[in-house]
């Protein structure tokens, strides 16, 4: 046999086998926490006829995220995408928004102090992101309080530490219960292997904004392995913002600091995390009284967790996995009021602070029964020891709010993947959760996947998923609110077909037809003294179960990797979304959502371009009004290893200066210096071109 049919042959086993240059280098990542996307394995005899170019450039994946075991993402009961290292450092992604802001049916909505995770036309402003569950491998991120998922300067890890991000589309309650209502985002971090030594990193752009960070990562001989790393943000950001009847200058600066370690040995794995980040508040909120030269309206978020994570896999193809875990987190802000109305004398400071602490363990068992079917199993308890509120004024001081609850979550659940065909499989999975806060909530889940043909996948996908009330929803009381300890859980119903399709090794194409039915969505009403809605009283307000609204819509994505390198990546989302009450499109949800990504070395396999653009349509605000449509660009050149151990990149984004704005919470109101009256904003204009230089060694 000739050498080069020698060597293809061998290639093409391996392929077979569900090994690739992409998995080694994941090797090292526990089970738990390895994923990926797209395309389906094909058959030795079908690779050994390709060349070596051609075996090296197909992308074989697997996903733990969808089922809790790792499997072939084109056997998931669900859309999967998958961003790696790798395209991070490309595109010159800063924060995980960035990541988000890339991934086809993805949006996020920035309004200068939070950052919120809109998908498949679903992103009301008001709410805080409860309705997508985040995860640090695998450890539930999403906070104690508001139950947002944080993606901008708040997300507690530096984006450097990232490995790759799993993306899983569609209800995922049936497996992880809460918050897992549009979909689950499992952020994989670096492992001790990966980094192999020290790095330092810094960074210099636009608004004098400065990151750093100092890490360090090994394994040793004896299987221990251990990452360290701290982080630190500056930004002074815009310096002159303005708005109706006044101007903020020195209002959009903001600071983080971030700590991390992981510690593993043989099947144990401790992890956590601290972080802190303060953001200023340019645009005002809660009817607040802007002044140009006070900072004092800005926000504090601290986050810290620890996880001690077992897996280990039996005889007889049992996989065992047991965590136990800790979270705490605080938010503080500062409000200023001027309540008599006396342009002479500075404002009364309102201050509000909400601590949520909590523990759990969770447990799950998979096993292969009868050569067709694996059997997951699993459960969770989950104790909040403190979900503290609390409001005041300063000075003088006067209390307007001060609760204090606790609660406990118990859940079950159970799946069962049934290999029918070796083409044709059922997944089907049902949990059951317990809420002190309100009751249970019993979610299922099935899919049929499909595959006729080695390059081809169908999936027929349902799934029900709930959104529990969160701690503010339920017992927040302060100025101008109800607490309604009475709520019940939103639903979605959802209906999802999707076609995987490889073209060769070159092309895939992806098609996803979906259809989301939302039920007990909770809003914020007015209501009387007694909490009563239908009784109204402009000046109070109350969380309640109040509407329902249909998102329903289509996915296409073609993507490809041509000889010598270059990858391109293209989808386009129509989204038709209905406020079932009203009959109205619904806030901040765009019809139309186009993504391009473009990259190519320029240079060997050391330097690259890459560019990206993100295209929206227009989106309805809590006015009534609508946004304009835009179009961003972003254009980075990195490079590697021109020196040995440096990294550096270039970064401009929104390359032509795109003028737009995101539609924002009824809550941006503040009181208008020049009239004195209410003044609301229902859009807050985004960031127009800036740059970032990056530099990175590694020793």
């Amino acid at each position: 046999m000739h050498p080069s049919q020698k060597i293809r042959w061998e290639l093409a086993l391996a392929w077979s086998l569900g090994f690739s240059p992409l998995q080694s280098e994941c090797a090292g990542v526990p089970d738990e926490s390895r994923e990926g996307i797209q395309m389906p394995a094909p058959s030795v005899r079908t690779l050994a006829h390709l060349s070596l170019e051609e075996l090296t450039a197909i992308k074989v994946d697997t996903v733990f995220g969808a089922s809790k075991h790792e499997q072939n993402t084109t056997e998931a009961p669900a859309a999967v995408t998958i961003v790696t290292r790798d395209d991070i450092q490309k595109y010159g992604h800063r924060t995980l928004a960035d990541v988000l802001n890339s991934v086809r049916g993805f949006y996020v909505t920035y309004d200068r102090a939070y950052s919120f995770i809109g998908v498949r036309g679903f992103n009301r402003p008001g709410d805080f992101g409860g309705r997508m569950l985040l995860m640090i491998d695998g450890h539930r991120l999403n906070d104690g309080i508001y139950d947002s998922a944080a993606s901008d300067t708040d997300f507690p890890l530096d984006i450097d530490l990232i490995e790759r991000v799993e993306v899983i589309r569609g209800p995922g309650s049936s497996l992880y219960g809460n918050n897992a209502f549009f979909g689950v985002i499992n952020v994989i971090t670096r492992k001790g292997r990966n980094l192999g030594g020290a790095e330092l990193a810094g960074a210099y752009g636009t608004f004098d904004t400065w990151t750093g960070r100092v890490s360090y990562g090994q394994r040793f001989t004896n299987g221990v392995e251990f990452v360290v790393s701290g982080s630190l943000y500056d930004r002074a950001g815009d310096d002159r913002l303005s708005y109706p009847e006044f101007v903020a200058e020195d209002l959009d600066g903001g600071w983080a600091r971030n700590v991390f370690a992981s510690l593993s040995y043989k099947d144990f794995t401790l992890q956590g995390g601290f972080s802190r980040r303060q953001k200023d508040w340019p645009s005002a909120a809660y009817e607040t009284v802007p002044n140009s030269h006070d900072p004092r309206l800005a926000s504090m978020d601290e986050r810290a967790w620890a996880d001690l994570t077992f897996r280990h896999e039996f005889g007889d193809e049992w996989l065992v996995t047991a965590r136990g875990y800790f979270d705490r987190y605080q938010y503080d802000a500062d409000y200023p009021y001027d309540y008599d109305a006396d342009p002479d004398t500075a404002p009364d400071l309102n201050r509000d602070l909400a601590v949520a602490t909590s523990a759990g363990v969770e447990l799950s068992v998979s096993k292969m029964f009868w050569n067709s079917h694996r059997l997951t199993a699993g459960g969770e308890w989950r104790h909040d020891f403190e979900l503290l509120q609390q409001n005041w004024d300063v000075d003088p001081y006067e209390n307007y709010m001060d609760s204090n609850e606790s609660g406990d979550l118990f859940g079950l659940f159970l799946q069962d993947e049934w290999s029918i065909r070796k083409n044709l499989i059922l997944n089907a999975g049902l949990r059951y959760d317990y809420f002190s806060a309100f009751g249970d909530s019993l979610n299922p889940r099935a899919g049929l996947i499909y595959s006729p043909w080695e390059p081809t996948a169908f999936k027929f996908l349902y799934g029900q998923a709930f959104r529990a009330p969160n701690a503010y929803e339920l017992y927040y009381a302060g100025i101008g609110s109800i607490a309604n300890p009475d709520l019940q859980p939103e639903t979605v119903q959802s209906y999802e077909v999707v076609w995987e399709q490889r073209w060769g090794t070159q092309w895939r194409t992806g098609v996803s037809l979906f259809w989301n039915d939302v039920d007990d969505l909770i809003n914020q009403a007015t209501a009387d003294v007694d909490g009563n809605p239908e009784t109204l009283d402009d000046d109070l307000y109350q969380f309640v179960n109040t509407s329902s609204a249909l998102a329903r819509g289509v996915e296409f994505e073609v993507e490809s990797r041509l000889p010598g390198g270059v990858r391109g990546l293209a989808s386009y989302t129509f989204t038709d979304t209905e406020d079932e009450n009203t009959g109205a499109r619904l806030e901040n949800s765009p019809q139309h959502l186009g993504k391009l990504n473009l990259t190519a070395p320029l240079w060997r396999e050391k330097v690259f371009a890459s560019l990206e653009l993100q295209a929206m349509s227009e989106r309805r605000t809590v006015a009534g009004e609508e946004t304009d449509t835009c179009a961003v660009v972003n254009f980075t050149l990195f490079s590697r290893d021109l020196v040995k151990g440096l990294e550096l990149s270039a970064s401009i984004y929104n390359l032509f200066d795109q003028r737009y704005s995101h539609p924002v919470s009824a809550d941006f109101t503040y009181i208008g210096p020049v009239t004195g009256k209410t003044i609301a904003l229902d859009a807050v204009e985004q960031d127009g071109r800036c740059f970032r230089v990056k530099l990175q060694y590694r020793f």
